[in-house]
């Protein structure tokens, strides 16, 4: 098959296509991969749809349009639209990429969301906690890691956002690879407005990754963070597959099916964020239709034995794939390694954290004298340590030790001069 990836950055799929045997065209912002490569076309934002459709004839033959990147999700859908490909439809794209579009089909599908509202200026966030009171969460309709999301306590709370330019300065991107999108857009330069919702009591956060072939969930894959995501910015976070027949996975696959029919589920992967709160209940936080972030598919892949890069590229090409539906462990776990800014002191290395029990795989980033390296919201990328664990019950207290074990120091004294 002839396919167009649409790529940032991240080249798992157009490897695996390639490695698949097909032929691999890219779709890439300019500025980005190699411009020898005759496959290649450029973009200068995914979202100037007058370009792409400027750009459309001048495409090679395709059978599929495919991408794996939150940013590029409606820009794929746009092309496979003018080709009359088949694939996610610009309608769906928008429903899984605009929060304010996502939360009403699910409210419409009698799932619960957090109440919201769209607004366009700081100073109208007020008036919906007038209604809702106070705190309130803001966020951006597209946007992913948490970037630009921010909870507001109160109007002091609020007045002083706005005087550090919270609403209006632009994200860094230490990665390079959103520059063609709107992650980075302060809230008040996006056009179409922002959201500002009810702050919910969270008890715990949920994630479910479907694997999906023309409709059909191949495979659930139901998880947890250690706290909610917006607790753990800058601080220890890990991601945990869990048993597919404990009673919260169950219900969790549950709610991740009627969301992905909600929002149009034909073939590739969708994540789904899910809240248990204290005040509404089960929640809906968000879906994707892409993998999970972080760690996530490499969680899932190992905890089903499947090889990643084949299914992804199975599933581009609109191939059934190869999925093994047997757990292997009670609970398997990926530990992020953080840190604050500055200069790493002290730090395990990888062969004591594999030698530890349970340990599968230590990937650690880090090396004495060495800065640490700088994530974009709730992305890190200083490594990750993966656990094993016959019991669920004991994860926290065993991932609790393998922080000690890592033993990580920053002198946060010792940022390097900026100029």
């Amino acid at each position: 098959m002839r396919i167009l990836v649409l790529s940032t950055g991240n080249p798992v799929l157009e490897h695996a296509l390639a490695a698949a045997g097909h032929t691999v065209f890219l779709l890439q912002p300019v500025g980005t991969g190699s411009a020898d490569d005759p496959g290649r076309y450029t973009v200068t934002h995914w979202d100037d749809m007058d370009a792409l459709a400027e750009l459309e004839p001048w495409l090679p033959h395709l059978d599929a349009v495919a991408t794996i990147d939150e940013q590029a999700v409606v820009a794929a859908a746009y092309l496979r639209e003018l080709r009359g490909l088949p694939g996610l439809s610009l309608e769906g794209a928008l429903a899984y990429t605009d929060k304010a579009v996502m939360k009403t089909a699910l409210a419409a599908a009698d799932l619960q969301v957090a109440p919201h509202r769209v607004i366009h200026r700081a100073e109208q966030i007020p008036e919906f906690a007038q209604e809702y009171g106070w705190p309130v969460l803001v966020k951006p309709r597209a946007g992913l890691a948490s970037v630009h999301t921010l909870v507001v306590n109160d109007e002091q709370h609020l007045r002083e956002l706005a005087d550090q330019g919270a609403f209006d300065t632009r994200a860094t991107d230490p990665t390079g690879r959103f520059t063609a999108g709107h992650v980075l857009d302060s809230l008040h330069e996006a056009a179409n407005g922002f959201l500002v919702e009810k702050y919910l009591d969270v008890e715990a956060e949920y994630f479910v990754d479907l694997y999906v072939y023309r409709g059909d969930v191949l495979l659930a894959v139901p998880g947890r963070y250690n706290a909610p995501l917006l607790t753990t910015l800058n601080g220890r976070s890990y991601d945990t597959v869990l048993r597919p027949d404990l009673p919260v996975a169950r219900h969790l696959v549950h709610l991740a099916r009627r969301t992905a029919a909600a929002l149009g589920q034909q073939t590739g992967v969708v994540h789904c964020e899910i809240l248990e709160t204290r005040d509404l209940g089960w929640v809906v936080g968000e879906a994707a239709a892409r993998p999970g972030g972080g760690a996530i598919t490499e969680l899932a892949s190992r905890m089903y034995a499947f090889d990643l890069p084949q299914t992804l590229a199975a599933l581009a090409a609109d191939q059934f794939p190869v999925l093994g539906t047997t757990a292997r462990f009670a609970a398997l776990t990926a530990a992020m390694i953080s840190a604050p800014p500055g200069r790493v002191t002290r730090v395990a290395d990888r062969a004591t954290i594999e030698a530890l029990p349970g340990v599968l795989d230590a990937d650690i980033r880090l090396t004495v004298g060495d800065q640490v390296p700088e994530g974009i919201g709730t992305m890190t990328t200083a490594g990750r340590i993966l656990y094993g664990s016959c019991d669920n019950d004991v994860v926290d207290r065993a991932v609790a030790d393998l922080y000690t074990a890592l033993d990580l120091r920053v002198d946060e004294d010792s940022l390097p001069s900026r100029t």
